[in-house]
């Protein structure tokens, strides 16, 4: 399942400060959206909203019909942080039932993630004795066992090396063509963004505000060799073009 995100004059202001100017965006119920931009732009602020780990300023959010509260009480929210959440002291089959467990939704059989996310082998070992490549699939895992309609990902392969970040990266791709979901994905990786989602968000300097809203046109899941395709050449450089101030910043 999968549920459309709407913003309507969304802001976010701390004392004198304005992490997010005021935005109206809809986001459509099975899409992948990045967010990329520079640090302190109101990208995270943006999906913190969503999450209901915080409140707006001014305007509302909502997921599907129902406010971002009513929607995490339904169990309809997965978040991804950029480490893994895991349990110290459970194994990666336990920490994803936990999730089931405290959700009090069955949602997807755990055995059947680990299957297919290549960890078979590995349900029973603690997180101590997975690499963090293991782990960020087990995070992933937990986040989506009670099958939510809308993933919300934070930087989720930050503190992985160039290597195991692209391959989770391609990883996610094929998991959410065969699991879809409404996707909001906060990143500082132009390539990673225009590899993986349907639509880029290009986020300006505090006050943050949206200044692009750049679609990528090929079809979900994208390859390895979607890099050398020439719409991701035209993309990626047009988005580095925005967030370095070579092009003109269109709203």
């Amino acid at each position: 399942m999968s549920a459309a995100i709407t913003y309507k004059k969304v802001s976010r202001r701390y004392g004198d400060v304005i992490a997010l100017s005021e935005t109206d965006l809809n986001i459509g119920a099975g899409q992948f959206v990045a967010l990329v931009g520079p640090s302190g732009c109101g990208k995270t602020t943006l999906l913190r909203l969503t999450a209901d780990l915080d409140q707006p300023s001014t305007g509302q959010v909502a997921i599907g019909d129902m406010p971002p509260a009513a929607a995490r009480k339904q169990r309809r929210l997965g978040l991804v942080s950029q480490r893994p959440a895991v349990l110290p002291w459970k194994r990666a089959i336990d920490d994803i039932r936990f999730t089931q467990i405290a959700t009090q939704k069955s949602g997807i059989a755990a055995e059947d993630l680990l299957r297919d996310f290549g960890l078979a082998q590995h349900e029973k070992k603690l997180p101590h004795h997975l690499s963090g490549g293991m782990l960020q699939r087990v995070n992933f895992a937990s986040a989506i066992a009670h099958d939510p309609d809308v993933l919300l990902m934070d930087e989720p392969f930050s503190a992985l090396d160039e290597m195991k970040r692209e391959e989770l990266g391609l990883w996610l791709g094929k998991v959410l063509a065969e699991r879809p979901k409404t996707v909001l994905f906060v990143t500082h990786h132009v390539d990673e963004a225009v590899l993986l989602a349907d639509r880029v968000l290009v986020f300006s300097a505090s006050p943050g505000r949206i200044v692009a809203d750049i679609p990528v046109t090929t079809p979900r899941p994208r390859t390895a060799a979607f890099r050398t395709h020439p719409e991701f050449v035209e993309l990626t450089n047009q988005v580095r073009g925005l967030l370095f101030g070579k092009q003109e910043a269109h709203a």
